[in-house]
């Protein structure tokens, strides 16, 4: 009898690297916002340049007509409830529609449950409201919202694969105006900052756990952290290195899949009762990780003013099915 290759059930599961830069990015998303890591927008605020933050711009994206895509000044909002955080993120507290509660257009509620002309859905995300169909181009669209300050993403979206897109702090006069430079592009072609990169390294080590079976499992992983400014880069470093030697559950991703449970669907929607971080671990948990070996080093940006800096561990974890 041929023996079975181990560590996986199938080919098409999520495997235990996966899993890690996943699990990674979960948690520092949802323990961030536990920290503040979001400022609110309320209906009709000014930046200090004057432009009315809660304006939505007509978006560019040739996926849909035009009219039907308005999105924020910042991508990656808030839709997750029970933040400990005060003031809580501008989110509503139906469990079935989780996050916001609806949009403003020409100074009108729709709330998100409505249907016809006005029918709508928030694209997290990508900051951004889109209806079901188009609406006037010339009309005024709102939304109070929560953007997430600190974005969390995969290595993959970082510099070298998207436009990085500055000062997007506030609105500016361009942001409103169809066909105005880096504005125009996709929102998910932009990396706004700060952000922290999540990267599974090309590093693994294994030692025997137990006789009979399992092993310790050491993967590399590296947090790439980068800012407008040199203040801001340094509190993205220190923030990641600060938990090394930090005890991490994950969540087991083939069981969430095989219960139909990923909070978001394909559009970046919150599903009906989508679980939180939290719930996550709870409900399916994984392996516990630990971070081990932090150590920190300067990121060099040739022929740019961005700041980064680079943090890596090393997770120690068990992995009993090898």
């Amino acid at each position: 009898m041929v023996s079975q290759l181990k560590g996986f059930t199938s080919v098409h599961d999520t495997t235990l690297s996966n899993e890690i830069q996943d699990g990674l990015l979960e948690y520092f998303d949802w323990c961030l916002l536990e920290k503040g890591n979001y400022f609110n927008v309320e209906l009709g605020e000014t930046s200090p340049n004057g432009e009315d933050v809660s304006n939505l711009r007509l978006s560019s994206d040739d996926n849909y007509a035009t009219g039907q895509v308005w999105e924020g000044f910042r991508k990656n909002w808030v839709w997750q409830s029970g933040i400990s955080y005060s003031p809580n993120p501008i989110v509503g507290d139906d469990n079935t529609n989780p996050g916001l509660s609806g949009v403003y257009v020409d100074d009108v509620f729709h709330p998100i449950t409505s249907t016809g002309t006005y029918g709508h859905h928030v694209d997290y995300f990508n900051g951004r409201v889109v209806f079901d169909s188009a609406i006037p181009t010339g009309s005024k669209v709102q939304a109070e919202y929560s953007y997430k300050w600190i974005n969390l993403v995969y290595a993959n979206n970082v510099p070298w694969l998207r436009e990085i897109q500055r000062s997007t702090y506030q609105p500016t006069s361009a942001f409103s105006s169809k066909g105005e430079g880096e504005w125009d592009t996709p929102p998910q072609s932009r990396l706004q900052l700060p952000a922290i990169a999540i990267e599974i390294a090309p590093g693994r080590s294994f030692k025997g756990y137990q006789l009979g079976g399992g092993q310790w499992v050491y993967t590399d992983v590296i947090f790439h952290c980068i800012a407008e400014d040199e203040m801001t880069r340094n509190k993205l470093v220190d923030i990641v290195s600060f938990q090394n030697d930090k005890k991490i559950e994950l969540f087991h991703s083939n069981s969430i899949n095989a219960a139909s449970k990923f909070p978001l669907d394909y559009r970046g929607v919150p599903v009906s009762g989508a679980l939180r971080y939290p719930s996550l671990v709870n409900q399916y948990g994984g392996i516990s990780l630990r971070l081990t070996k932090g150590s920190t080093q300067e990121m060099v940006f040739l022929g740019s003013e961005l700041y980064g800096g680079v943090v890596r561990f090393t997770t120690e974890g068990i992995k009993t099915s090898i």
